[in-house]
């Protein structure tokens, strides 16, 4: 059964009800903002789950308030709205590299709508823990990547301008171009279905980018693609960020993916920008909060 409407004032004394503080600017808050995206979203840590487990409502810990959870709120947007600036760098960075690896080796404009140019599904590159059929995955993954690319070029409804104008000045469009229409995820696809050679080059791209020594192996770089994608996609959508897990990785376990991928000077911009967001909400969150997201991290928390 769905839940009914609530007003503001049923909202607060729900709260206070559940044994949550209260005060005058608790309202303003909801006026801005989404009671469930606040409480539903950051409640976790003020729980009291051993009262729960005797009650069907949810019950905070004692002393909890709702600038605690806001606060928490607060926090996790700015932490996303930092991130989410490095990954989009770290985003063009291994687009790029894809997309020049393919080229290079391809160099007919239309290359990447020729099934020939992909992988054998007995060489497609999949997670070390991957316990599936690789021959349907390779499949699905391959049809439904040619479809999308296909359908790119040719739907003229849904092409963008750009790749319209491209198709009729020079009649093909060629992934260099295309580049700027596709997705993180049109990617990790995309780079996934390479031959090894393409991939190769891809590794060695990024690793130059980062001007890092250390070798970047394919299936290390195709779960950077897929985690750093979906740790993007979190920010992007204004998903709760401070305690997701993308494919087992955790916030720091994304940033030490990042630095696989941009340079030094960068990464530590961000280490120093976090540090600064860190010490800006130190007394506002619980130190166990703050350091279960940075653990691993050289931040005091």
């Amino acid at each position: 059964m769905a839940k009914e409407f609530k007003t503001y004032a049923q909202l607060i004394e729900l709260l206070e009800s559940r044994g949550v503080a209260t005060n005058a600017t608790t309202v303003d808050c909801l006026r801005r903002e989404s009671y469930y995206a606040v409480i539903n979203g950051y409640k976790g840590p003020f729980l009291d789950k051993n009262a729960a487990q005797s009650s069907s409502d949810d019950v905070f810990r004692e002393g909890t308030s709702f600038k605690n959870i806001y606060d928490l709120f607060l926090f996790d947007r700015e932490l996303r709205q930092l991130t989410f600036s490095y990954l989009a760098r770290a985003e063009a960075v291994l687009k790029n590299a894809v997309v020049y690896s393919f080229c290079n080796e391809y160099r007919a404009a239309d290359a990447y709508l020729d099934r020939s140019n992909y992988v054998a599904s007995s060489d497609l590159l999949v997670p070390k823990a991957f316990r599936g059929n690789k021959g349907y995955q390779h499949s699905k993954n391959l049809a439904e990547l040619l479809n999308l690319l296909n359908d790119k070029v040719s739907n003229e409804q849904r092409m963008r301008p750009f790749v319209k104008h491209y198709l009729n000045k020079y009649g093909a469009v060629p992934l260099w171009v295309l580049q700027n229409d596709l997705t993180f995820g049109n990617i990790s696809h995309f780079y996934q279905l390479q031959k090894r050679g393409v991939q190769n080059a891809a590794c060695k791209l990024v690793g130059q980018t980062a001007n890092r020594n250390q070798r970047l192996e394919p299936v290390m770089l195709f779960r950077v693609i897929q985690v750093l994608s979906g740790f993007r996609n979190i920010c992007a959508h204004d998903e709760r960020l401070y305690c997701a897990v993308v494919r087992g990785a955790r916030f720091s376990d994304m940033y030490s993916l990042l630095c696989r991928v941009l340079p030094d000077d960068e990464t530590k911009a961000m280490l120093d920008e976090l540090g600064k967001l860190v010490g800006s909400y130190r007394g506002l969150i619980a130190q166990d909060v703050l350091y279960n997201v940075f653990k691993e991290m050289n931040i005091r928390v």
